[in-house]
């Protein structure tokens, strides 16, 4: 990947949830990175929902959006919850 510059303070991350033989497992990484790109470095993983996360001012966990480049949207709460048990470990 080419080197880009920052994004401004507060920008959310994107992330991609991947199928797995242990259930679904989500993906965080930088805004820098297309979905399709990460998702392409994780083959034959299978990309089931995809957007942006963020962590509100109230600390809760915050998943929306859609990629464009993966054609796929974001499920929200139910992807929110996912990756605040990966994040605690209950997974």
């Amino acid at each position: 990947m080419p080197d880009l510059p920052d994004p401004p303070p507060g920008f959310p991350m994107k992330y991609i949830v991947f199928a797995s033989a242990r259930g679904e497992a989500p993906v965080l990484f930088p805004h820098e990175f297309t979905h399709s790109w990460v998702a392409g470095e994780l083959k034959p993983l299978k990309p089931v929902s995809a957007g942006f996360v963020e962590l509100t001012a109230a600390g809760a966990i915050r998943c929306f959006g859609h990629s464009s480049s993966l054609n796929l949207p974001s499920r929200g709460e139910t992807d929110a919850a996912l990756v605040s048990a990966h994040l605690k470990g209950k997974s």
